[in-house]
Formats: C-alpha cells, structure tokens, sequence
C-alpha cells in the first residue's frame, strides 16, 4: 500500500535589512535595523494571512537573521524555540540542509518549518531543491512544498517586501 509523501512546508526567509558592513564588526554580529524589523513584521503578517501554523523555526546563527526569526514570532506571537543551524549559514554548502530536512522527517508527519538565512545562499538551496532561478531580496519570503523523500520541492510563493507592503 502506498502512503501519500509527508510533505514539509518550508517558509524561506531572508533576514531583514541589517547594519551595513563596517570593518571592526564581523559580519555575523551585525544586528538588524528598524526597517529590518518591520520587513519582518510583514512577513509575520503574510505567515498569519494565509494562515500557516509553524512548527520548526531554523535561522542562521548570524544575529540578523536570529532577530529576524524572533521579531517574526513575536509578531505572531508565537512561543516557539530558534534552534540556530549552521546549515544556515552563508556559506555552508546547501546539500547539508537538504540532509537536515530529510533527519526531520523520520516521524512521518506533514510539518510547516521557518528557515531564515542568508543570500545567495537561500536562493541555491531554493534551485536545488525546486530547479527555479530565484533571488530572496531581503525580508524576502518563498513558500516551498518539499518532498524529503526526493528532496525535491515547488516553489509556491516568492514575495518581495515591495509586494507585503500592498497585500
């Protein structure tokens, strides 16, 4: 007997904009800005609008993205725990997180997850897994339906924030 795939629903962020680049500060310390801050805030409002419930939050261990995920749930007001992955990071190779998606469905259940991370690095896992030419702006938000049996996914939504700001 065959048993319909256990979907993932994975909702790609890319974190909002940050401190710009400076010399004495790492990149992976540089924090959000108020208008990063917003950017998430509409991306809460979309998550809520289509009434998606998370399950799984996964964010970068950079600080930007990490405030990202936090003001979103906030947002929200969701009291979920961010686990931070470096699968996350920028410039981790993107078959890591497709194996780290594929762990999570040991159990077999459908599962709605929020990853938050980095360009270009989210947009090459995106074409990975769906084969779609994408660029995640920031504060940007891709909805996609993974299959972790294939690690094979459909991209269904890609939102820039100049579009949230009309919805």
């Amino acid at each position: 007997m065959w048993s319909k795939p256990h979907m993932l629903h994975l909702i790609i962020v890319r974190h909002g904009e940050a401190e710009p680049k400076v010399e004495n500060i790492p990149d992976k310390d540089r924090k959000l800005i108020k208008k990063g801050l917003k950017q998430m805030r509409r991306v809460a409002n979309f998550i809520d609008n289509m009434s998606y419930k998370i399950d799984k939050v996964f964010s970068s261990p950079y600080i930007r993205a990490y405030q990202s995920a936090e003001a979103v749930l906030e947002e929200l007001d969701e009291d979920l725990k961010i686990e931070t992955i470096r699968e996350l990071e920028p410039d981790q190779d993107v078959s890591a997180l497709v194996e780290k998606l594929k762990e999570l469905n040991s159990a077999q259940t459908e599962m709605t997850i929020m990853l938050v991370g980095h360009e270009p690095h989210l947009s090459t896992f995106i074409k990975a897994i769906t084969g779609g030419e994408v660029e995640l702006k920031k504060g940007g938000v891709a909805v996609v339906e993974f299959d972790p049996t294939n690690a094979k996914g459909k991209l269904t939504i890609l939102l820039t924030q100049k579009i949230m700001k009309r919805l």
